[in-house]
């Protein structure tokens, strides 16, 4: 089982640390075993560099996307996708902060759901602490100065 945490990304920082992903696995990774004061500490930092999420909009964004698709349905879990291989399946749950992606089998549907992500914005980080795997949902555009 495949877990990601994707957060939205404020745009100086996807564009300031394009390339330096780890530096946010770091931060996120840390945030999750911290306690006391650090955990203060660093969850003020992950809201910093953080966008809220329009929860409402977004899965009224998902619902609209995928309500042709007879594997979508939505449960308590989230909005979940069905892969065509069985036992294949991938929910995602919308927080204020970050959403959460919980995959079973081949990569195909949670791919649905990283390509409605694509859709919405570029800037979603997702990762994976458990796997020490981290990435862009959609590369950041560089911006060229000249």
């Amino acid at each position: 089982m495949r877990e990601y945490t994707i957060y939205w990304m404020e745009e100086e920082f996807a564009h300031h640390y394009f390339g330096r992903e780890g530096m946010f696995y770091n931060l996120f990774a840390e945030s999750n075993v911290a306690r006391g004061e650090l955990k203060t500490i660093l969850s003020k930092q992950v809201d910093y560099i953080t966008k809220p999420i329009p929860s409402i909009h977004f899965n009224q964004f998902i619902e609209s996307e995928l309500k042709q698709n007879k594997s979508y349905h939505f449960t308590i879990n989230g909005h979940c996708v069905e892969g065509q291989d069985s036992g294949s399946f991938a929910c995602l749950a919308v927080s204020e902060r970050s959403m959460t992606l919980v995959a079973k089998g081949k990569y195909e549907a949670e791919m649905v759901f990283f390509e409605l992500l694509k859709k919405w914005d570029s800037r979603f980080l997702a990762v994976n602490v458990k796997q020490a795997s981290f990435g862009w949902i959609s590369p950041v555009k560089q911006r060229k100065f000249v």
